[in-house]
């Protein structure tokens, strides 16, 4: 039986406990696996390798483009992910496009990118028009961005009970995507509404669950983190994950095929991505982490990043990908037309509203010239006077809280969430919302073929947000 094979017998025996304890692990110490402890910080056109018959081959032989969930087609621009009629990754297909590493540098070297144009040549119009945005306001005024706990998008009840805004660019996981029980909640249509319906920006991260081990077929638990730095924990080799004809080779090409399938459904939609795959590579929390000096010389991080990146770009020929590198070392580093942005993840271990401008210079290193830099992760958000004092050399993109107690802490008997006050006083979240250099939700351009309503989950809680508002000032 083929490791894929193993992994979907496995669906209806996974243990729903072990994904809430994964999110609770994620939410409660932030994505670091080291507790939210900024360690990270203080370091820091050829052909493709396979045919072009191939990719035909994997829009021909695609059978089953659409919605796992609901079963309905999805329209691609790029070339479908071959998928099977059970909904899943067709592996038979999948495993004829290998990366041509080699080949791979010599396109990428050959390659001029102008900063004007993401990295993708694939890029579609809309996806341009948000690139193009970016760039417009990068140096000028800092976006604001949440990164979200769950389908319940208690944030975005935070954000507009206390400021009458919200994040102009929302954070979504890809968590649960590629265990054996799925998205349950699918947060890929969440995603599609935040930007369709509401006319926000979407940023999506992968905490990328894997077997535990390997070689043990009974041991159905997946997870990310490594050996003491969570639990569970896996020992999933990312030097065989790179390598064709192991086990974990063939797991790492089915995730990054399931995954390339939810970013079509993104694309389907004509909803730009902000794309941040392998982040928080500089230390050893994750499995795709640099763990050792011979990881490093072996350039395992980059050849997986790589691979990705070629799948995605060169395979399927994504149009709506902008790419986010969050690699956050020296020997992390991946070639430079290979992400347009460059992210830092800061969690200071007492409270700091600064501008993080030591870490920004560290990133700044190690960054090629002319990327955009972002505070991709943090655990404070930046006094919004420190950011315009400092705008001319700490040039964030946005920064992006982390989700749960690193905002709201608690609710009202309404259900409406308390500001975590031992992060921020209610008074300095107003200010850091509204402030004039912090780009909100309300401020946003309008983006082709979007709308302006409020998210689904914020105009049900009006109501009560209004009986709640009445019982504060009554109460002074």
């Amino acid at each position: 039986m083929t490791e894929i094979k193993k992994r979907k017998s496995m669906k209806k025996r996974i243990i729903a406990a072990f994904l809430a304890a994964a999110v609770g692990i994620c939410s409660a110490a932030g994505c670091n696996g080291n507790g939210g402890n900024d360690v990270q910080t203080q370091a820091q056109e050829s052909q493709n390798s396979q045919p072009a018959a191939d990719t035909q081959q994997a829009a021909d032989t695609s059978e089953n483009t659409g919605n796992a969930q609901t079963g309905e087609p999805v329209t691609t621009l790029s070339n479908p992910v071959a998928m099977t009629s059970d909904g899943d990754v067709d592996m038979e297909v999948a495993l004829k496009y290998e990366t041509d590493f080699d080949a791979l540098i010599a396109q990428l070297d050959a390659k001029t990118v102008s900063e004007d144009h993401p990295v993708s040549e694939n890029t579609n119009p809309e996806t341009l028009a948000l690139y193009q945005w970016l760039r417009s306001v990068y140096g000028k005024q800092v976006i604001s961005a949440q990164q979200l706990s769950n389908i319940n998008d208690k944030e975005s009840l935070a954000y507009y009970y206390h400021t009458g805004d919200l994040p102009a660019i929302k954070g979504f996981d890809f968590i649960f995507k590629t265990t054996p029980n799925g998205d349950g909640n699918d947060w890929t249509q969440m995603a599609i509404d935040w930007h369709t319906k509401s006319n926000g920006i979407v940023y999506f991260c992968w905490h990328w669950n894997v077997p535990c081990d390997i070689n043990d077929p009974d041991n159905n638990a997946e997870a990310f983190y490594t050996e003491g730095a969570g639990n569970p924990f896996t020992t999933f080799s990312i030097e065989n994950a790179v390598t064709p004809g192991t086990k974990e080779y063939e797991v790492a090409v089915h995730d990054i095929d399931l995954i390339a399938h939810e970013l079509q459904r993104l694309e389907a939609a004509g909803v730009p991505v902000l794309w941040r795959p392998l982040h928080e590579a500089s230390g050893a929390w994750f499995w795709w982490g640099i763990s050792s000096k011979e990881m490093a010389e072996k350039e395992c991080y980059q050849k997986l990043w790589y691979m990705i990146y070629d799948r995605l770009e060169n395979y399927h020929k994504l149009t709506n990908l902008i790419w986010v590198w969050n690699g956050q070392s020296s020997h992390a580093q991946v070639h430079a037309n290979t992400y347009d942005i460059a992210g830092i993840d800061v969690y200071p271990t007492k409270e700091d509203h600064s501008v993080q401008d030591k870490s920004y210079k560290n990133l700044e290193k190690i960054t090629a010239e002319g990327k955009m830099l972002a505070l991709t992760e943090c655990g404070y958000i930046p006094d919004p006077d420190e950011l315009a004092a400092n705008i001319d050399t700490v040039k964030w993109l946005f920064f992006m809280p982390w989700n749960g107690d690193f905002i709201y802490k608690g609710s009202t008997v309404l259900g409406i969430p308390k500001i975590n006050e031992e992060k921020m006083s209610v008074e300095f979240f107003k200010k850091a919302i509204t402030s004039d250099t912090v780009i909100t939700w309300s401020e946003l351009p309008d983006f082709e073929g979007t709308e302006r309503e409020l998210p689904e989950k914020v105009t049900l809680a009006l109501p009560d947000m209004e009986v709640q508002r009445q019982k504060d000032e009554a109460a002074g």
